[in-house]
């Protein structure tokens, strides 16, 4: 397919690296201002909320941040991902950022993992 260029290692590693911090970031944001903002009927929910969201973006960044091996960073990220995703599943647009962020870790599990080709 003429004009069709795959994204390279450096390149998806750099956008799958965004793309997390940026949804950390969005989980870390919507944690306060949920708690903040939104009235929920009890404290547990508010708990509830608050853990979901933080619990993802921790796992998140130490996934990203912290972890050696490609499918221990895949794992935690994408743990992570969907565990804070629960709680904005109702937004679309958490829930596609989330399938992104799953979808990039795991490629880069799977790359990081394959035998080098002798070509």
């Amino acid at each position: 397919m003429q004009g069709f260029t795959c994204m390279g290692a450096a390149g998806l590693a750099n956008a799958t690296r965004t793309l997390v911090l940026t949804l950390s970031a969005l989980y870390v944001g919507a944690a306060v201002a949920g708690a903040w903002f939104l009235d929920f009927d009890t404290t547990r929910d508010t708990v509830l909320w608050a853990a979901l969201l933080l619990g993802g973006a921790a796992l998140m960044i130490v996934g990203q941040l912290a972890a050696s091996s490609g499918w221990l960073s895949a794992t935690l990220v994408s743990v992570g991902a969907a565990g804070g995703g629960l709680s904005l599943f109702w937004t679309i647009i958490v829930p596609v950022a989330v399938a992104a962020v799953v979808a990039c870790s795991i490629a880069l599990a799977r790359r990081d993992s394959a035998p080098a080709s002798s070509t």
